[in-house]
């Protein structure tokens, strides 16, 4: 079977030196997109049967990934930092993500302290909610050399 990666118009691929994201990709990022403080950026990926464990069902590791790519990537860009590892990430699977189907985050920026920052996100199909989280992450220090 011939799988088509594509993303809907308004969506760019997300690159990233980062060997986990490339083999498991693609993810794209909402481009244009207005962020906001609280939701900086939007990621979504079409699933392909790369993703599928059931037959046909997006596997949870995959969707994990991408809820942990959306809050790591939204709170970087909220706090203004090159890193911000994971602490604690807690999913809640909904519904099942079909293959082909478009599946897309919607980030909270909850709380930011000066060494964390505590989020939650979405990650939304055609029929609605896929999965839900909640993380703490660890704000990468911006001292000088």
């Amino acid at each position: 079977m011939s799988e088509t990666l594509d993303a809907p118009a308004g969506w760019r691929e997300f690159v990233v030196d980062d060997a986990f994201q490339i083999h498991n990709g693609p993810l794209f990022l909402a481009d244009p997109f207005d962020g906001t403080d609280e939701e900086p950026l939007r990621l979504g990926f079409r699933v392909a049967e790369k993703h599928c464990g059931f037959p046909g069902m997006c596997h949870g590791g995959m969707i994990a990934m991408v809820l942990d790519n959306a809050l790591g990537r939204s709170v970087q860009k909220a706090c203004g930092v090159d890193g911000a590892p994971t602490i604690s990430l807690q999913v809640d699977y909904l519904s099942a993500a079909k293959l082909g189907e478009w599946i897309e985050s919607r980030v909270r920026v909850l709380r930011k302290t000066r060494s964390l920052a505590f989020v939650d996100a979405t990650l939304v199909g055609s029929k609605g909610i896929v999965a839900k989280a909640s993380g703490i992450f660890k704000l990468a220090s911006q001292a000088a050399a």
